[in-house]
């Protein structure tokens, strides 16, 4: 087969073109780009609970003090909390009356994607302007352990998520909440721990509205073990452990108001 200079030479640039592409996707962290769901067949649920979630915040958006934003374990507030949710942030008419936008099974690059415009093709969970808290509470990152991304991609995804909603809403107060114990001790101490070390230096670059709350000492027992008795499933919390996350919560919101 007759191989020119020609065509040696564009073969050559494929080459280098390709292996610069490869580069520059392997450093992209997965954590930081905004991912859809998958809404159709067995996860149709998906797409009614994101439904259910807007037309909530339609209802009434101008009367949201607060919004949290989170996966399962944030969403789980509305049913696993006892009263505490109904009783601390369900009155209209309360200061800290709020939103409830999250969502089980999320990853930081789901939630990215829901707080992406729809004008972008994202789900636009925060296109409303009317929707104006004072303070939003952040805990993300649970599902990116499974499958597992890096304590380093898992930091940059919460940072991620962390940056959109200041630029999404500059005047609200924002509080970062740690990633609370898992149902794997290897992976709190490989994954979790590293991440969550690395918020309190987020909060600081974010300005004096950005406050870090360290949850995951709250969830230990007197021997440093995961407590078991504020959780529903080893992952989700049980309204013991609701509480605990109330009992951290309040001090701070008063602090920040």
């Amino acid at each position: 087969m007759k191989f020119n200079v020609n065509q040696s030479g564009a073969t050559m640039l494929l080459v280098w073109v390709l292996l610069l592409v490869g580069t520059v996707f392997a450093d992209e962290n997965p954590a930081e780009l905004a991912t859809p769901r998958e809404t159709t067949g067995k996860h149709r649920w998906v797409a009614n609970h994101y439904k259910r979630m807007m037309d909530l915040a339609d209802k009434s958006p101008g009367k949201f003090k607060m919004v949290f934003v989170g996966d399962s374990i944030t969403k789980k507030w509305l049913d696993k909390s006892g009263t505490l949710w109904a009783d601390n942030f369900g009155d209209e008419t309360s200061p800290n009356y709020a939103l409830n936008l999250g969502v089980p099974g999320d990853r930081t690059d789901h939630v990215l994607y829901r707080l992406m415009s729809r004008a972008d093709g994202g789900l636009g969970n925060l296109d409303n302007p009317a929707i104006q808290p004072e303070v939003i509470v952040l805990m993300i990152g649970s599902n990116n352990l499974f499958p597992p991304h890096s304590a380093e991609q898992i930091a940059g995804g919460i940072e991620a998520v962390a940056r959109r909603l200041r630029t999404l809403r500059p005047n609200s107060r924002l509080i970062i909440c740690s990633v609370i114990p898992s149902n794997n001790e290897k992976t709190d101490q490989e994954q979790v721990l590293p991440a969550n070390a690395t918020l309190p230096a987020l909060a600081d670059s974010l300005g004096e509205s950005v406050e870090f709350l360290d949850l995951y000492p709250a969830f230990l027992d007197e021997q440093g073990k995961k407590n078991t008795e504020c959780y529903d499933d080893g992952l989700h919390l049980n309204e013991a452990g609701y509480a605990i996350w109330l009992r951290e919560l309040m001090p701070l919101l008063q602090k920040m108001r």
